[in-house]
């Protein structure tokens, strides 16, 4: 097997996810996924007489009246929603006090919205990065689009360690022009200053912006026992010892918790709604559930 290759109990997760999905998806249909930003549109660019076999729905009533003969709208098109993956590959994402890795729950998390949005007609698209972008598939709706998308994002070794939170969001907000369902799939690791940015407030008011933050159990507090412990920043290689006191660990705690609670703040004052997920913990059901909720407030 190839060391790109996705290993075979993996695959096999994978599988039992797309199936999955599509039920749930497909079973608890509501209603296409509608952006909140935008209605229904319709173009078209003529009129024909109405014949058998069309669309009744497509009929427009004025022309028909003006005509004495029903016409319906030629070319007439739903627009559609589409949805982009926006993935970090910083070297953050690779920790992992469990068996599972940040970056591990990312491709699993990845796979259960790429199956998703396929199940639900929609286009998908990966934009993955790190301080550059490292990956860019674009929108394609086909049922191999998902699968795609995972095996590039299990294959993809980054070039770069860091991460620029605004890179991604300038790049996005250039290129796309109609209204698109994001989801982001980040520790929230230094993203402080982030929460600043033109493009992001840009990019949350005219998309449909999902943060999607992968937490590890060391995220929130420092496990027992006594000693000392070397801590190293996997991205900026600078690292400090730390000493298992009570009153140390209480601290961290303390700051941790401070921590995720002015990330939601910073979150929740953009109008965005985050989903945390826990590395080595069920992530299926909350994310579908997540999903489907949010197309019943549409």
């Amino acid at each position: 097997m190839g060391e790109n290759m996705i290993p075979k109990e993996l695959m096999d997760e994978l599988h039992y996810v797309e199936i999955y999905t599509r039920r749930a998806v497909r079973d608890h249909r509501v209603g296409d996924y509608r952006s909140p930003l935008h209605g229904r549109g319709f173009e078209f660019d003529q009129h024909k007489r109405y014949q058998h076999g069309d669309d009744y729905r497509q009929i427009d009533w004025n022309a028909t009246a003006r005509m004495r003969y029903p016409y319906v709208k030629k070319d007439f098109e739903e627009k559609e929603l589409s949805a982009v993956i926006i993935a970090d590959l910083s070297r953050s994402m690779e920790f992992a006090s469990v068996d599972q890795s940040k970056r591990e729950m990312l491709v699993r998390i990845a796979a259960t919205l790429a199956f998703s949005a396929t199940s639900d007609n929609m286009k998908i698209g990966l934009l993955a990065f790190t301080d550059t972008i490292e990956m860019d598939l674009p929108l394609k709706k086909a049922a191999g689009q998902p699968w795609k998308i995972v095996e590039s994002l299990y294959a993809v070794r980054p070039t770069s360690m860091k991460t620029n939170f605004s890179l991604p969001f300038e790049y996005l907000l250039n290129r796309l022009k109609t209204s698109t369902l994001l989801f982001l799939i980040s520790d929230f690791i230094q993203a402080e200053n982030v929460f600043h940015s033109h493009a992001l407030r840009q990019l949350a008011r005219k998309h449909d912006l999902i943060p999607i933050i992968i937490e590890d159990s060391w995220e929130e507090g420092i496990p027992g026992g006594r000693g000392f412990l070397r801590l190293h920043d996997a991205e900026t290689n600078a690292s400090m010892v730390f000493d298992l006191t009570r009153k140390n660990k209480h601290l961290y705690q303390s700051l941790m918790r401070e921590r995720k609670l002015g990330l939601q703040n910073a979150l929740y004052r953009l109008n965005l709604d985050p989903l945390f997920l826990h590395t080595g913990q069920p992530y299926l059901d909350r994310i579908i559930g997540f999903f489907l909720s949010r197309k019943r407030r549409r």
